[in-house]
């Protein structure tokens, strides 16, 4: 994989918690307390613990985040806890509206005459087998409205382009529906009523996309997830110019200001997308060509941004540079490929590749952080 993705793919939509442990003038970690019950657990769907008390000690789950004091070779090493939660991520769907998304998802070809007369393209060469025939806007609609209802752990946004009853080649800044919650009202009545028009202004798109993202002050992480059926066109505003490249440098420059790029590819001879995706940071493109696995390819991006993005909370003063993060009491590396790694402004922990993969296939059941104290210990009690 050439770039980080942000995650792998979550089995279970329970929102999931942190035991933080903040240390303060530890010496010496190498007892952190009695051992207990972390809480058990099922394949997929992983038990935090939640309650506020330090591990192997009983506390109310779900109650408020509380401290206590944990034994260790070292009388100054005191400990105080404090719940996190799983941060929902925003992901903004950049949804390809041009004409060609009329065509069947499966060939270069219209399935009616009435597509032919929406697309605005005056002509248009009738599939063979028009009785069996579905065309990508047909398959799109109800896998968008689909996903975001019952995607409640992200936060959807929309952006159609090019912008439905602009100019040609046109992406305005406004989003169809901006990201927040419970977006799905919204978005359903969006991608309903839109009129499709020519050209592909890919590289716009993301460039849009990348600035809106930059505007919010959450810390949340963020993503964009494209969706389109077509080769980039419009460089230079011009319909009849392709920009494969163009689009690609965009979803470079959205991967390096921290927003990687899903790239899901509706129809046939859709190779070009792998460089789009790979520039973005997620390796390479969805394939689509049945309407099934287009609700598969948004699914499987849904769950694999939501999996293992935790938020901290922390005390004014907490000692990032000595950080520990555990698997069933096992200390995680710091790596952002396989380990863990901070994310925006030090306020969430992710946890990356064999780390996160552990968790969500269940093979690990507790996940705790140990702040503040310099050599944190390979295994805790």
């Amino acid at each position: 994989m050439k770039k980080l993705i942000y995650g792998m793919i979550l089995t279970g939509t329970a929102v999931f918690s942190l035991v933080i442990l903040t240390s303060f003038g530890c010496g010496s970690p190498d007892q952190l307390g009695e051992g207990g019950n972390s809480g058990g657990g099922v394949a997929g769907n992983p038990v935090i613990k939640m309650d506020g008390s330090p591990p192997g000690q009983g506390g109310n789950s779900g109650g408020a985040a509380g401290s206590g004091s944990l034994p260790t070779g070292d009388a100054n090493c005191g400990s105080s806890t404090s719940k996190t939660t799983r941060e929902p991520p925003d992901v903004l769907l950049l949804l390809d509206c041009s004409s060609s998304m009329l065509w069947n998802i499966t060939q270069d070809c219209f399935c009616s005459e009435e597509d032919i007369a929406a697309s605005g393209a005056g002509r248009g060469e009738l599939c063979s087998d028009t009785a069996n025939c579905s065309n990508r806007w047909s398959a799109v609609k109800p896998a968008v409205v689909d996903t975001v209802a019952n995607s409640q752990d992200v936060h959807w946004g929309l952006k159609f382009f090019p912008t439905p009853g602009g100019a040609q080649c046109s992406v305005s800044s406004t989003m169809e529906v901006p990201i927040g919650p419970d977006t799905k009202d919204a978005v359903r009545s969006q991608v309903e009523s839109v009129s499709l028009s020519l050209s592909t202004p890919t590289a716009q798109a993301i460039k849009v996309a990348t600035a809106y993202l930059q505007t919010l002050t959450d810390n949340r992480p963020k993503f964009i997830l494209l969706a389109t059926d077509g080769e980039p066109n419009c460089r230079g505003g011009q319909i009849m110019n392709d920009d494969l490249e163009g689009a690609a440098a965009a979803a470079e420059d959205a991967y390096d200001a921290g927003f990687p790029v899903f790239v899901v590819g509706i129809g046939p001879n859709l190779g070009n997308l792998t460089r789009i995706a790979s520039d973005g940071g997620t390796d390479d493109y969805y394939p689509v060509e049945s309407p099934q696995q287009l609700v598969d390819a948004f699914a499987a991006i849904s769950k694999l941004v939501a999996s293992c993005t935790f938020t901290l909370s922390l005390e004014p003063g907490a000692d990032l540079e000595n950080v520990g993060v555990y698997l069933d009491k096992n200390l995680v590396p710091k790596d952002p490929e396989n380990g863990w790694s901070f994310g925006g402004g030090q306020q969430t922990v992710i946890l990356n590749g064999d780390a996160c993969e552990k968790v969500t296939s269940g093979q690990a059941t507790t996940v705790e952080v140990l702040v503040g104290c310099e050599n944190p210990p390979d295994i805790i009690p």
